[in-house]
This record gives structure tokens, sequence and C-alpha cells, in this order.
């Protein structure tokens, strides 16, 4: 499905910032464990992975979508130079309600509901055209997110 291994500048920046300045605030925030409030977005358009600078899938129904820490499997051991996060169950997105079509090129993940910090970027291995009452799914162990 996708594999994202583009960290975005603020998690590059808040990461080494909790490990190197004992979690120290960057312009008044602090680095918060994420853990039950990871969501998965779709995007239609990537213009800077890398400063999550993204368009955010809009049609009706569509909403992120909460995949909570237990659902969540780590991959590798510290002798390894991939570590990997997977999905274990299947993250399905509302049917599309509304007329017309919509193209998913990119999954994303990030730290709300809505607005918040994007963290990964990935561009799907196929992009997905939507049309009416269709839905999105990411089938179990299908995300996977590296750090190299």
């Amino acid at each position: 499905m996708a594999t994202s291994n583009a960290a975005t500048n603020y998690l590059e920046r808040r990461l080494l910032n909790f490990l190197f300045k004992n979690n120290a605030a960057i312009g008044g925030v602090t680095f918060a464990s994420p853990g039950d409030s990871i969501y998965v977005g779709l995007a239609t358009a990537v213009s800077a992975a890398e400063t999550g600078s993204l368009t955010e899938a809009s049609f009706g129904g569509y909403a992120r979508q909460q995949v909570a820490a237990a659902s969540w499997t780590t991959i590798g051991a510290d002798s390894t130079d991939t570590q990997t996060a997977k999905n274990t169950s299947a993250i399905d997105f509302p049917a599309k309600t509304d007329s017309g079509t919509q193209t998913i090129t990119h999954v994303f993940i990030v730290d709300a509901s809505s607005s918040g910090n994007i963290l990964f970027v990935g561009a799907l291995d196929a992009s997905k055209t939507l049309a009416e009452g269709d839905i999105f799914r990411i089938n179990a162990t299908n995300l996977s997110i590296e750090l190299k």
C-alpha cells in the first residue's frame, strides 16, 4: 500500500530535542508522546513531504482515522538498519458520500484528528480514484513507517 520513510522536519527536530535536550520546549511546545493520538489521513497531493505540505482529501464523509497504540507493531532489532512500524488491523475510511471523483496519492500520519502536526508522509504504490460509495481501506500490515 504505502511505505513512509519521509519524516517531517517537525518530527526530526522534536526527536532530537527529546533525546539531547531532555525534551526542552521549542517555541513553548514540548514533544508529547502521541500514544493513542495517532491518526492516518489521505492526501491528493504533496508539495513538500519534509515540511508536511500537502492537500488533504476533502470528499464527503472523509475523516482522519485514529489508530491506537495497540494497533501498531514494531519490527527490527538494535542490530538492523531499518526499523519499521506497521498497522496490525485494517484502517477503513468512511464511504465517499458526494458525487464526482477524488484521487488519493498519499497517506500521512498526524497527531490530531484535525490540524495537528504531520509526522510522516508516504506515496501510495498506486494512486486510487474514489467515486461515490467507495471506501478507502488500508489492509492490515500494508502501512509501513520506516526509519533508516
